[in-house]
């Protein structure tokens, strides 16, 4: 279901629209591209098994999960989530994004985080949390950007299929002032 059309940098429009069984393949594909990569998700191996992914939605979703995902001609080119924490930490969601190597730069990261941090206002979360690498440069600024402060990081924490490894940064976005 169609949740807002967005303009970008390019002149290119993208649709933003609530994740659905149907969309599954096409999201799979896109999150495939991501992780061949080998720089931007914890994920080492592709997923293989789209019933596997039907599950993980189904529960996800039971229990908060929402996900948007973006397209661009029809075609899926990112995604992201926000992700209730539960028991004595239900008042944070975590975040996670990705977009497709060739539609990076244009805007649609932004698009996306303001959009996921207005839901999660609405919906009363407290804090918005994240990690990602410390050599994603590029996420980073985007995320400092849209408010996020640095919290932490974890030494080494990330080690690449080719040896190398990277700090893991922690970040956060308050979303209740008087916190």
């Amino acid at each position: 279901m169609l949740y807002k059309t967005v303009s970008l940098k390019n002149g290119q429009s993208a649709s933003l629209s609530w994740l659905e069984e149907a969309d599954f393949a096409d999201v799979v594909a896109a999150v495939n591209s991501v992780i061949r990569e080998d720089k931007y998700l914890l994920m080492v191996h592709e997923i293989t098994d789209l019933e596997s992914e039907r599950r993980w939605f189904a529960q996800a979703s039971e229990s908060g999960m929402r996900y948007l995902v973006a397209r661009i001609n029809g075609k899926v080119v990112g995604g992201a989530s926000l992700t209730p924490f539960n028991g004595k930490r239900a008042h944070i969601a975590e975040f996670g994004i990705y977009i497709v190597k060739t539609y990076r730069n244009i805007g649609l990261g932004t698009i996306i985080i303001e959009e996921l941090i207005e839901i999660a206002r609405k919906s009363g979360f407290q804090a918005v949390q994240l990690s990602t690498f410390s050599t994603n440069r590029r996420a980073i600024h985007v995320y400092k950007k849209c408010g996020f402060k640095n919290c932490g990081k974890l030494k080494r924490d990330i080690k690449f299929t080719d040896g190398t490894y990277a700090d893991r940064v922690i970040m956060e976005l308050l979303l209740v002032p008087e916190w």
